[in-house]
């Protein structure tokens, strides 16, 4: 293996190092940022149902589906009403933001809180608000996704550079090598031109000599 071969690889390693360094910050900071809104998103979704709904659970359990109905999709939460024998008369719709979309099951099990189900006890029926993190945690996904294309192609560039520069720096170190090998050959007479850098301009007086 080269000297530049070996450079290169030692920086390409510690460049990978470095980004999957902050790709581990990064989910960790996803993770805590996922959890804050979504639980907080259930809770207060909750409280508001439970004060909301008594006053319409109290004009039956029509009243209360209508109002469910017309209140819809609440952000980051779904939301069941059953009956007093456990029949399922209400569930939210679907939320249409990057629907059709879903991340990788293992990115959200990294990602993803623990379930999070908050219940209201109605003398009809029970209403459950259930956290569903699904949509924050694609957003998390996509900002990754752009995190880590952005990351490679840096990666990529640098590691373009160093095999560049590294490749200039060593030139001189084939011509010495290939002045010693003459002089193994018989050449005697070989010199040896001014060599740039430090160290290879040293080994370059001192070969001439």
């Amino acid at each position: 293996m080269t000297l530049r071969l070996k450079i290169h690889l030692i920086v390409g390693l510690l460049t990978l190092a470095f980004v999957a360094g902050l790709v581990a910050v990064q989910i960790a900071a996803m993770r805590d940022s996922v959890k804050e809104e979504v639980v907080a998103a259930n809770r207060v979704a909750a409280q508001l149902l439970r004060r909301t709904g008594w006053l319409y659970a109290a004009q039956g359990t029509p009243a209360m589906v209508a109002f469910l109905q017309g209140l819809g999709r609440v952000r980051a939460n779904d939301i069941e009403l059953t009956g007093a024998r456990g029949e399922l008369l209400y569930r939210s719709p679907e939320s249409p933001y990057k629907a059709g979309r879903d991340a990788p099951a293992w990115f959200a099990h990294l990602v993803a809180p623990a379930p999070s189900v908050q219940t209201v006890q109605f003398p009809d029926g029970k209403l459950e608000v259930r956290a569903n993190a699904s949509r924050a945690v694609l957003d998390a996904w996509d900002s990754l996704a752009w995190f880590g294309a952005t990351a490679l192609a840096l990666l990529v560039a640098v590691n373009a550079l160093v095999f560049w520069i590294v490749g200039r720096t060593v030139r001189p170190f084939s011509r010495i090598v290939d002045a010693l090998g003459e002089l193994q050959g018989g050449r005697l007479d070989v010199r040896l031109p001014a060599l740039p850098g430090r160290e290879a301009g040293a080994i370059g007086a001192a070969f001439n000599r």
